[in-house]
Formats: C-alpha cells, structure tokens, sequence
C-alpha cells in the first residue's frame, strides 16, 4: 500500500509479491523468500512500522494508472519496479514463474518498452536476469 500516491481503485490487497521477491535488509529478509510480517489474510503486520526499504519501494502497477489488472503482480507472476528516475524498468519475476514475462501481453509490451530511446528494461528471476534489446544480454546482478 502507498497511500495517496496510490491511484483510487487499486491496492495491494492480498498480493504482497514484492515481499517475497525484494530483499529487505533492515529485516534480514533476503531476495526471494517470504517475508515473516506478510500474511495473505491480513498484509503487512508492520505497515505502519515498516522500514525505508519498504517505504521507498515502487511498485509500478500499484503506481500507475496505464496498468491494468493484467499487470498486477499475482497476475503477471512478477513486479515491476524503476531505478534511475525511470530510466531502468526492473522485472523481478517470481522464481516459482521464471518465463511468465514471456507471455503475451507482457513480452510484446516489455520489448516496445526496451526499444525506447533512453529506457532499459531488465528481467530477473533471482540473481540472473536478462537485458532487453535488439539482441538479449545476459545480466547478473552485483
């Protein structure tokens, strides 16, 4: 949940996808493993309380008007977060779903995004991912 940033209509509900995918490091949460606060029942146990790291996420289907249910994480099977100002898009896909970016309409529109003038998109499922382009690159991160 993000507040007044968050467009009406749209919340995390009982998603949470970002709290098994995103390290946490003031929880000693690593990447990829469910977070101990996070219940599908009830959320986030310490939202009010929950730390920087959490509070500066970005969630960009909860952020974004232009996304549709199709792109909410439980959905997609992954979460979509920026860096870099918008600059970089981050697809940080569900190691249990590795390839669901790669289905339609995902795939096409992660593409359009990649070819953009001054737009990076990266596929993660885990610490090995991939950088969109004409030519895939292999990425790994740091």
């Amino acid at each position: 949940m993000v507040g007044d940033l968050t467009p009406p209509g749209k919340s995390c509900g009982d998603c949470g996808l970002c709290c098994k995918l995103m390290g946490v490091t003031a929880l000693e949460k690593p990447a990829g493993k469910w977070c101990r606060h996070f219940s599908k029942a009830g959320g986030c146990a310490v939202y009010v309380d929950r730390p920087g790291d959490c509070r500066v996420f970005n969630c960009l289907w909860l952020l974004t008007d232009a996304l549709d249910e199709t792109w909410k994480p439980t959905t997609a099977g992954f979460v979509l977060h920026s860096e870099q100002g918008g600059a970089r898009l981050i697809v940080e896909s569900d190691p249990a779903r590795p390839h669901d970016w790669r289905r339609e309409p995902y795939q096409s529109t992660l593409r359009r995004w990649a070819a953009t003038a001054g737009q990076e998109v990266l596929v993660f499922a885990g610490q090995r991912g991939v950088r969109l382009g004409q030519a895939d690159t292999p990425v790994r991160r740091v």
